[in-house]
């Protein structure tokens, strides 16, 4: 793991950003497609709207980029409707104010039982990608170190599907889709955000916990913490 600590959360995002920009830039040279993971809550949306300013300025400034597209899929959600305000993706989707006409977003199911929407996403994903790594992932670390709707403890760290259907989650709503841990992993960069005080004790146990293992099941990119914390004191 590589760390990246700075008192502030604002360059954090702007380096965040920055990485995933630079990666979707790659992957419209090569092949006019990108793929990316984006996270909920707070920090997500801060991410989203520097990715969206940036990939604004980048079609703008590259004319060799018009036509490119840009896929959006989501780390985890909550198996809600669509204009629930439990919904991670509305909020995100509403983040991109300047370059929907670039971006198809790929959102879980909401109709019938929570394992058919997770398998759905699964397939989705095969569709589209196949084995190919997505070409970022960025992921917020929670205070107990769970990232995405993989909580310590609670999840299967060799499922190979893309995408699973969590019962029982620790915190509300209880029913949610997550990308696995394989899924994730396969990507060729990968973002974690630590911010706040409250994320001190899982940052300085995050080499035993659902990060630690994603970084094990990581083949194609080292994984970023960035934090506005010390880095642990073994690193």
């Amino acid at each position: 793991m590589n760390y990246i600590c700075d008192p502030s959360d604002e360059s954090l995002v702007g380096l965040c950003a920055s990485g995933v920009i630079s990666a979707i830039a790659d992957a419209w040279t090569n092949t006019k497609t990108a793929h990316i993971v984006i996270t909920g809550g707070r920090t997500g949306l801060a991410i989203v709207k520097a990715i969206d300013i940036a990939l604004f300025k980048l079609v703008r400034e590259n004319r060799s980029f018009e036509g490119s597209m840009l896929h959006v899929w989501f780390s985890d959600e909550r198996f809600t409707s669509f204009d629930s305000p439990d919904r991670n993706d509305s909020t995100l989707i509403a983040g991109f104010g300047m370059c929907k006409s670039h971006i198809v977003f790929h959102r879980v199911d909401t109709e019938g039982e929570l394992d058919q929407a997770a398998a759905n996403y699964a397939a989705e994903i095969a569709l589209e990608l196949g084995s190919r790594p997505f070409d970022a992932v960025v992921l917020s670390m929670g205070e107990d170190g769970h990232i995405a709707s993989l909580f310590p403890g609670l999840f299967e760290p060799g499922v190979a599907t893309s995408a699973i259907a969590v019962h029982n989650s620790p915190k509300l709503p209880l029913q949610r889709v997550s990308l696995s841990l394989a899924r994730l992993g396969n990507a060729l960069h990968i973002y974690i955000f630590a911010l706040g005080e409250a994320k001190a004790a899982a940052l300085q146990s995050i080499q035993t916990g659902p990060v630690g293992a994603l970084e094990k099941s990581s083949p194609n990119g080292q994984l970023q913490i960035l934090t506005d914390l010390s880095a642990p004191a073994d690193n």
